[in-house]
């Protein structure tokens, strides 16, 4: 398939017939793509019609050929594309150019659909965007397979198996992967893609990637379900791996592996940072995007947890703040982190009004009182991070967010070759991996200083 797109004169794109709107939807991608500057294109957004026809363009995104795994390569080999909508006719470049355009006014876009940042997303990164062959290395003829995992892991396709499968062809792994072999069981193929791409890379990095909660094909802990979830289970988790820049807990260490038991235990070695004591409500977003109420809640009890433990500081709201957003929060101010967590509790003191869960003084740091919009706006920024996570706290005092199945007890550590920390269960005997988890002080390599030195001792999981 790959030698017939890349040796085609033009491929086309059917997006199906016309409706909701396509047809405004298309146009207004050429308005967009004939701005001249970013201040033609707020210009265009300032118009009082943009915003229903932004939300044109969102169902044009969200159709249903974008979420196919196999189109994938049709468009990444093509030489020349061109979509075709009912009557309408787009080059694909310069439909796909909608989305950097509009990620260069991102700020107006969050003013338009505060209450529904998915539709930012859709805009900004869906669409004709989602068929980016990595959005890692997008200028990659050939990515690794775990780049286009991680880049395609939403994707639908009628056979699980070819979650892996479609995309192996057009990876670096082409050649090395081994045979495509669908007599083989889900376990079996999801296990050797894991096993592979930690033997090539040297990385555990693949381990981290949880998508699912729903154990369907036994797989061990350590391999990921590349399944999308079904609709019910509620909101996506957004894994670690989407920070920019990427997070480098355990330095530059190469992984150290080995594959027991015909390949289904993981042994490797890592440092233990500490040990859970304590852990917050877990949080897992159900319902439409501007239901806040049982977010609040949460996070009204992540912060009485936080707060018992530690002093209402400007410091410690720093540490808080970061916590709950995992680091996407960035301020050279600590002020900013403050108000972030005073729009949230002024929210809350509109909604949560009878809530014997505001029985702690909140922060009060801010000299000016956010919108109610904006006020919403930070609530639902920081319910994506905190979505399918729970609040910890360590023996030790170290506050992250873990995985919403985390217990106390769990065991927090770095592991070599792991962009994030991880949290393990001892389970007769040996250990089962919960997740990756978010703690500020261990992000960027600190654990690993004066392991050169023997300090401090790496300790052997066998994971299963």
């Amino acid at each position: 398939m790959r030698a017939i797109y890349q040796h085609a004169a033009s491929v086309a794109v059917w997006l199906g017939l016309q409706n909701n709107g396509s047809e405004t939807a298309i146009q207004m991608a050429r308005d967009l793509n004939s701005c001249q500057s970013r201040e033609e294109v707020m210009a265009l957004l300032d118009r009082p019609e943009a915003k229903e026809h932004l939300e044109y363009l969102v169902n044009l995104f969200r159709r249903q050929y974008w979420w196919r795994i196999w189109v994938i390569q049709e468009v990444s080999c093509a030489k020349s594309a061109m979509v075709y909508c009912g009557g309408d006719a787009i080059p694909w470049t310069t439909l796909d150019s909608v989305c950097d355009i509009l990620k260069r006014v991102d700020s107006q876009l969050r003013s338009l659909f505060y209450t529904h940042p998915s539709y930012i997303r859709t805009l900004t990164h869906g669409g004709p965007r989602g068929l980016q062959l990595s959005r890692y290395s997008p200028h990659l003829s050939a990515p690794p397979l775990l780049e286009l995992l991680l880049s395609h892991k939403s994707k639908k396709s009628t056979d699980p198996k070819d979650k892996v499968y479609a995309l192996v062809g057009i990876s670096s792994s082409r050649h090395t992967f081994g045979k495509i072999d669908y007599s083989l069981s889900m376990k079996e193929i999801y296990t050797h893609t894991a096993r592979h791409i930690i033997s090539t890379s040297q990385k555990l990095d693949v381990i981290c990637v949880k998508q699912h909660d729903i154990d369907q094909f036994s797989l061990p802990s350590w391999v990921t379900d590349w399944t999308r979830p079904p609709t019910s289970s509620g909101a996506l988790v957004i894994g670690l791996h989407h920070q920019v820049p990427p997070f480098t807990a355990s330095g530059t260490t190469p992984a150290s592996f080995q594959f027991l038991h015909n390949g289904y235990v993981l042994r490797t070695k890592g440092i233990v940072l500490d040990t859970i004591r304590t852990v917050g409500m877990p949080y897992k977003k159900r319902g439409p995007p501007s239901e806040v109420v049982p977010l609040l809640e949460v996070f009204h009890d992540w912060w009485n947890t936080f707060v018992a433990s530690f002093s209402n500081s400007l410091s410690s709201q720093v540490r808080f703040a970061r916590a709950i957003s995992c680091g996407s929060w960035s301020f050279s101010s600590e002020d900013e982190y403050a108000g972030k967590l005073e729009a949230i509790f002024a929210l809350s003191d509109q909604l949560l009004s009878d809530s014997d869960m505001l029985r702690l003084d909140p922060p009060s740091r801010s000299s000016t009182m956010a919108s109610s919009k904006e006020r919403l706006s930070v609530v639902l920024e920081a319910g994506q991070m905190m979505n399918q996570r729970r609040l910890f706290l360590s023996r030790s005092g170290f506050v992250g967010l873990a995985p919403w199945t985390a217990a106390k007890g769990d065991i927090v550590c770095v592991l070599l070759g792991c962009r994030s920390p991880v949290i393990l269960r001892r389970e007769r005997g040996h250990y089962v991996l919960i997740g990756e988890a978010y703690i500020d002080e261990f992000m960027n390599g600190e654990a690993m200083v004066g392991l050169r030195n023997g300090e401090p001792v790496l300790e052997t999981f066998e994971i299963h």
